[in-house]
C-alpha cells in the first residue's frame, strides 16, 4: 500500500533514522593546538530533515513516469543518466522542482532515503534498469565487508516480488508479485537488510555469465 507522508514519518520513527551517513562536503575541523585533534562534534538530530528527504525520494519515484535506473554511482556519471534519465543537471537533485524521480541523486544521503526512493518505485511496480554489471566489485565492499548500495537495491527488489531479467542489452527488474510489492515497507527492508547483509547473499546476485574462467 503506498505511503502517506504519514505513514512514512511514522515507520521513520520505528527505524530511529535521525543521523545522515553522508551529508556532502563539510568543512575541516578547527585542531585544538593544545592536542593536535579535532574536537568531536556533537550529533544532531536530523529526524526532520531525513523525513522531508525521504518523501521526496518516495514521491517523486511513486509518481514519476518510465523506469527507474540503480547502478554504481561512476556508471551513472559515466553514462550521463542522471540528466538523460531524471533531468537532474550538474548542479541539481532531486529536490529540484523540475527533476524527476527516475534516479536518486542528493546531496545528503543515508539508507532509508535510498530505501524510499526505490519503495516509491516498487508501489508503483514500476520496472528497474541496472547500470551496473553484477560482478563483486559492483556488490560487495571488500575493504570494510559489507554490501554495497548496489546489492541493497536488488536484495530489497528481489525480496518484495521482482524479477531479474535479461532483455536485450538491457538488465531489468521487473515486478512479478505484486502483492508482495504493494506490501512492502521500510520497517520490512530494514529487517532484510539485518538479515541478508553476508558474501553468500551477495555472491547470489552474481552474473554467472561474467564470472572468468578459472
Amino acid at each position: 500500500m503506498p505511503y502517506t507522508k504519514e505513514t512514512l514519518r511514522a515507520d521513520l520513527k520505528t527505524l530511529n533514522a535521525s543521523t545522515w551517513m553522508w551529508a556532502g562536503d563539510k568543512p575541516k575541523a578547527q585542531i585544538d593546538l593544545n592536542t593536535g585533534k579535532a574536537p568531536v562534534a556533537p550529533k544532531q538530530d536530523a529526524s526532520d530533515e531525513i523525513a522531508n528527504y525521504c518523501w521526496c525520494a518516495y514521491e517523486k519515484a511513486l509518481t514519476g513516469n518510465g523506469d527507474l535506473v540503480i547502478g554504481r554511482v561512476s556508471h551513472l556519471k559515466a553514462a550521463d543518466l542522471y540528466e538523460k534519465v531524471a533531468e537532474i543537471l550538474d548542479k541539481q537533485t532531486l529536490l529540484d522542482d523540475n527533476a524527476t524521480g527516475n534516479l536518486l541523486k542528493m546531496d545528503k544521503w543515508s539508507t532509508v532515503v535510498n530505501d524510499s526512493w526505490i519503495l516509491g518505485g516498487i508501489h508503483r511496480y514500476a520496472k528497474f534498469r541496472l547500470a551496473s554489471p553484477r560482478v563483486m566489485e559492483n556488490l560487495w565492499n571488500a575493504r570494510d565487508g559489507f554490501p554495497v548500495v548496489t546489492a541493497r537495491e536488488l536484495l530489497g527488489l528481489l525480496h518484495f516480488g521482482y524479477r531479474l531479467d535479461q532483455v536485450g542489452p538491457w538488465q531489468i527488474v521487473a515486478v512479478a508479485d505484486s502483492g508482495r510489492a504493494a506490501a512492502a515497507s521500510l520497517p520490512a527492508y530494514d529487517r532484510l537488510m539485518a538479515d541478508q547483509k553476508s558474501i553468500r547473499d551477495v555472491i547470489k546476485l552474481v552474473d554467472k555469465s561474467k564470472l572468468k574462467p578459472s
